[in-house]
Formats: structure tokens, sequence, C-alpha cells
């Protein structure tokens, strides 16, 4: 286990191989990056229509991640007077829970799109005048269910009592997307893991339980101006490239990245 960690950790001490990593040379779509970046930045209002040469701020190896140890109790006394109280502490552990082979922070230039133009015009109508079966044949029964849910009404007729009232949004066609236009700037922590050999349940695991303890130890905004913040970190699973004369029982590279995208993760397979 430890040579195949240990090469690679001496391999990316070079930037030129860090690079290669996140943008392989027969990568020409940067789809690897992009996917990087997709876990991390949800689109919005906007798609990443292309992206440039990340430029890497910081690289760190065997970086450990410590989850806080999360107790919650209550106290509550009845007589002679009611009281309650309720508590939270969070208690440093001793120990890492996790270790990351190699964090970089990146900064990663991309050229996005708008897909929603401005709001132009609102306009309302109440469901006063509107017959159940009417209302189900232009929004659907999971339009009727979810309005049900928001308002808290127990059925239709409680929302025609309240004089519940729909609302209709109208958008401005989004602008043509301009080539020319400044690139954005998105920064983006990449965080590496090696796998000396193809487990891919030992692997999942891991990589499962190191996102959810970085995103519990890292404080981070959940939205951004383009859409929602998925994780603290995009996850990247460098495994041992296939042999020239792979078994043919063994699952494919192309099989293992398709397995870990399903996931949020990205997979790399390096010699």
């Amino acid at each position: 286990m430890s040579g195949f960690v240990d090469r690679l950790m001496i391999r990316y001490l070079d930037p030129v191989k860090v690079e290669e990593l996140l943008v392989p040379a027969d990568d020409t779509g940067q789809s690897r990056l992009r996917a990087l970046l997709a876990a991390v930045y949800e689109p919005g209002v906007m798609e990443v229509r292309s992206t440039r040469k990340p430029v890497v701020t910081a690289r760190h190896y065997q970086v450990p991640v410590t989850v806080p140890l999360a107790v919650r109790g209550s106290w509550e006394k009845i007589l002679p007077a009611p009281e309650q109280t309720r508590a939270g502490l969070e208690i440093p552990t001793s120990r890492p829970a996790h270790w990351i082979d190699l964090c970089l922070d990146t900064v990663v230039p991309v050229q996005v799109a708008p897909t929603a133009g401005a709001l132009e015009a609102i306009g309302s109508e109440t469901v006063a005048h509107v017959s159940e079966e009417d209302f189900i044949a232009k929004f659907g029964r999971p339009g009727l269910e979810e309005l049900l849910r928001l308002t808290g009404a127990a059925d239709y007729q409680e929302l025609q009592a309240d004089s519940a009232r729909l609302y209709r949004l109208h958008y401005t066609e989004p602008p043509p997307f301009d080539p020319a236009a400044p690139s954005r700037s998105f920064r983006l922590r990449i965080s590496v893991l090696f796998f000396p050999d193809l487990d891919l349940a030992a692997a999942l695991r891991r990589l499962v339980g190191s996102r959810q303890a970085l995103d519990r130890a890292s404080a981070r905004p959940d939205t951004y101006d383009g859409g929602e913040l998925l994780a603290a970190s995009a996850w990247l699973a460098v495994f041992p490239a296939s042999p020239r004369q792979p078994d043919p029982a063994a699952p494919t590279e192309d099989q293992v990245s398709d397995l870990l995208a399903a996931e949020g993760f990205v997979a790399a397979f390096e010699a």
C-alpha cells in the first residue's frame, strides 16, 4: 500500500504532474475538471461553457480531518414551577477520523452562460374560483400535493376557504452567450485519495466517509450567486492504471468512473 501512495506523493511534487492530474493531455474538453467543479457548484441560473487551466494556490499532503463529537442533552423540572433547559456541546476528538492524501486549493477560470433572464412580471389568481378537477388538469396531482404541503392545508377545500393564491412569474429570455465576455473565477478545493488496489466497496466507503467528515468540519455558505454549493470539496480518487493485459472479469476504467460519478466522485488512473 505505502509504495503506491508514496510514489504518487513524490510524483505530485511536480506542478506539471498536478496539472496533468487535473487536466489530462487527452482530455481536450476538460471533462475531468468540469466534473470536479460540478461536484461543488450546482448550476442554478447559469451553465459552464468552458474552463481554462486551473491555478493551484496551495498543496498539502496527508491532511487530517477531525470531526468534533456533538453532545446534546435536556433538563426538565415539573414542580413547583415548570422549567426546561436544552444544551448542545461539541467536544474536539483527539485523533483524526480521516486522512486526505493530497489537498489542492485551486482557482478555476470559467466561462459561463446564464440560463434564466431577469424577472419581468408577476401575476396571481385565487383558487377560490378554480375547481379541484380544473386545478389537477392544469398542474397535475403532484402539483396539488406540493401546494398542500407548502400551505399546510388538509385538502383542496381548505385551500379554497383560505383563498390561497397561485403566483405566475415571467422571466425574460436570457442574453445570448458571449464568448468574449470576461471569465469568472471559482475557488475549488480538491481532495485527492490514493487507492493502491481496485477494492471499489472499500474505496466508496472511504470516499463517502471522508466527504461527510470534511463537510461537517468545514464552515461554508450554502449558496453562491449562481446556485447551490453541494460540498466543501470536490473528491478525486486515484487508482492504479489497468495492466496491458487486464483480467476480463475485472471492471474496466470506464465502469469504475461511472460508478464513482453516480455518487459525485471523479476517478483517475495512474501507472
